[in-house]
């Protein structure tokens, strides 16, 4: 069961009001006339920045814990995939879009320990099942992994960027998810996945191979894809987080100049299918400049440092 506090309480709402009549107001004057979008876009951040992070109660197989803290938008939606009983997660979605940072809120809020592991090309089966090391006397011991130790006694564990993982790792990796025992190929030792071993995947593709922006991600054979077969979740970034992240050290007009911007970057960026990404970290470092005394300009200026001039044009940035 999982039983979610959704209220929200409204800070000083005469304030919010006031403020999203002028800025309503600016946009009338500036532009002469309804930016539908736009509007929307103001009427969003002040909903946004009248909220007060929520605090959630989550009740599975027994955890009862709070988390006090702006938790991700899709949150409750992973929340719920876990609810289901679903053991095996992949979470799939473009660069920066915090699927880590969800993940570790999930195990804090199902009380669980959380350990990861990147998988690029040069992660091997010693990584995740451990190594065989020398000893003082001489001997070799077996090190056990993070991987094993939650396999083996409960946990969360996430291997993350799984669509960049060597195949023959992940073929070691599908008899861990799909069978519910292992066999170690650094001891054979045998182990039972343990009932409260989560393992989540994060992937940047679907693992049917790299696409127009991320070219070098591999295929996933078709065995690992169905072990996720009903409980996948595409994540996108989370524009709420994002506002609470640029108005904890902007002011309220920098905020709303910065997230406009990235807005109607990423629109463009999609229309045009460019090869780019903007991420929700583009407005972490964004943030950082203009706290420091950099202009906006500033920050597209090395933002578009690589960019050719037709595509800045595309996005509405040419000279």
């Amino acid at each position: 069961m999982i039983a979610t506090d959704d209220s929200k309480t409204a800070v000083e709402p005469q304030e919010v009001f006031r403020k999203l009549a002028g800025a309503i107001q600016e946009h009338l004057e500036l532009t002469g006339l309804v930016d539908e979008p736009k509007v929307r876009d103001i009427v969003d951040s002040a909903i946004a920045g009248a909220m007060l992070p929520r605090t959630l109660e989550v009740h599975i197989a027994g955890a009862v814990n709070k988390l006090s803290e702006t938790p991700h938008k899709q949150f409750d939606e992973l929340l719920s995939l876990v609810s289901e009983g679903h053991q095996n997660i992949m979470l799939v979605g473009p660069a920066g879009t915090g699927k880590t940072t969800l993940v570790k809120h999930i195990a804090k809020a199902i009380g669980r320990k959380f350990a990861f592991i990147s998988l690029s090309a040069g992660v091997t089966e010693t990584h995740i099942f451990g190594r065989m090391l020398p000893t003082a006397d001489g001997t070799w011991a077996y090190v056990e992994s993070p991987f094993i130790k939650i396999y083996r006694n409960g946990g969360l564990f996430l291997f993350d960027e799984v669509d960049a993982a060597d195949g023959n790792v992940m073929v070691s990796i599908n008899a861990a998810l799909a069978n519910g025992v292992l066999c170690n190929p650094v001891t054979g030792e045998v182990i039972e996945r343990h009932p409260d071993c989560l393992i989540v995947t994060a992937a940047n593709t679907y693992g049917r191979g790299g696409d127009m922006v991320y070219v070098g991600r591999n295929a996933l054979d078709g065995a690992t894809l169905d072990r996720f077969v009903l409980a996948k979740l595409h994540v996108g970034y989370d524009t709420v987080l994002e506002h609470n992240i640029a108005r904890g050290a902007l002011d309220a007009e920098q905020t709303r100049t910065l997230l406009n911007w990235v807005k109607k970057l990423r629109d463009g960026i999609d229309r045009n299918r460019l090869r780019r990404i903007a991420s929700t970290r583009l407005i972490e470092q964004a943030v950082k400049a203009l706290k420091s005394g950099k202009t906006l300009d500033d920050v597209k200026a090395r933002y578009f440092q690589d960019w050719t001039n037709d595509e800045k044009a595309k996005v509405g940035e040419g000279e």
